[in-house]
């Protein structure tokens, strides 16, 4: 079964694992290359034993913080790049 995180709750779908669902992000990473699409390197993984309390709520470890910070940097600078594109 895999999970994916909606708000502070998961629900069935999604990618997950044992790596967290990171060799199909990885391979939908690659796709989207192909098909000239933007896309954000960095990419966050979840445990539901660390980062939920009693396997529902979320909350993610502070050892996420930097990796998120990344992820919204690049999300940011795409957005930016893109802006022209959407006018």
């Amino acid at each position: 079964m895999s999970l994916q995180v909606v708000g502070s709750r998961i629900r069935r779908g999604g990618s997950s694992g044992t790596l967290g669902g990171v060799r199909a992000v990885e391979h939908l990473r690659s796709i989207a290359s192909a098909l000239q699409l933007a896309h954000v390197n960095q990419q966050l993984s979840f445990s539901l034993h660390s980062d939920f309390e009693q396997l529902s709520l979320f909350k993610p470890g502070e050892h996420h913080d930097a990796a998120a910070t990344r992820l919204f940097e690049q999300l940011e600078a795409w957005s930016a790049a893109m802006k022209t594109l959407r006018a």
